[in-house]
């Protein structure tokens, strides 16, 4: 196995990677710092972007442009990174967190109170057709998302109280049911951030403050775990012309770089024997 940065940008809070087959670049947020970029997956060459305010979340729309989840709500941003928003709605005491298109093309993202304050979150869809609604509430600090590959299922992170739920989830209408507690973590060792779906339907999910990701049969049950040698992984997803390449955002906040050189990095995991498809676009 093989860990690697992509690019040199250090991120406060990296978080939300996806990856585009038509480019070959991956593009992340630095939350706290107001700003995302994208990096060339094999030369590391990169662009970086200033946001208007915090960008929990952002994802490729299928007109090669943006949607992005925000500390106001939704915003829509020009390919050379100008914002200009679509609803705002969050109070000025919250924010927008992790964020992920679903397979036909709707825009969920979820938000907490930057204070972690319990219960104040919700998880919001925006709809094709612009308008959006909120699907779930009581959430405290709503985090990782993701599909099964047929589709029928949802799985959701709330980071605290560390739970992973799985829903039913309808593709016509973006409908979720019948909430299971799949998995329940150790907070202690580490805090359930982002996560993704492979191919074949296993969960991936990046442990903040655990050093290491960590794999699920869609049973809930524990495989293995991989570890990346940085204290903070915030999210993952997948990458490469295969597919088989593990992307990881991680964070450098509240850690020592001289003992964590790869920290705040975007990281390339290779030989995990893993693979993924590409991200669904917005619209």
């Amino acid at each position: 196995m093989n860990i690697r940065a992509i690019s040199d940008v250090v991120s406060d809070l990296g978080e939300g990677p996806i990856w585009s087959p038509q480019t070959n670049c991956v593009t992340w947020t630095d939350i706290t710092q107001n700003k995302f970029h994208t990096a060339d997956l094999d030369t590391g060459a990169t662009q970086s972007f200033s946001a208007p305010s915090m960008v929990g979340a952002i994802a490729h729309t299928r007109g090669d442009d943006y949607i992005a989840a925000t500390q106001e709500g939704f915003a829509h941003v020009s390919i050379d990174g100008k914002f200009s928003a679509l609803h705002t709605f969050l109070a000025a005491d919250m924010r927008m967190n992790d964020g992920k298109v679903d397979p036909v093309g709707r825009f969920w993202a979820g938000s907490m109170a930057l204070s972690f304050e319990k219960n104040r979150g919700s998880l919001y869809v925006l709809e094709k057709d612009g308008s959006y609604l909120s699907v779930l509430d009581n959430v405290t600090l709503s985090n990782g998302m993701g599909w099964s590959p047929d589709s029928n299922f949802f799985y959701y992170i709330d980071s605290i109280p560390g739970v992973l739920k799985r829903f039913d989830y309808k593709s016509v209408d973006g409908r979720i049911s019948n909430p299971v507690d799949l998995i329940t973590f150790d907070t202690s060792k580490g805090i359930p951030d982002g996560m993704s779906v492979t191919a074949d339907g296993k969960i991936v999910v990046a442990l903040w403050d655990g050093g290491r990701v960590e794999i699920y049969e869609p049973s809930g049950k524990k495989i293995t775990e991989i570890k990346l040698g940085v204290s903070r992984p915030t999210s993952c997803t997948f990458g490469g012309a295969d597919g088989n390449v593990l992307i990881v955002t991680t964070a450098s906040q509240g850690i020592d770089l001289g003992k964590e050189p790869l920290a705040g990095k975007i990281l390339a995991v290779t030989g995990t024997g893993l693979s993924g498809l590409p991200p669904h676009r917005y619209g």
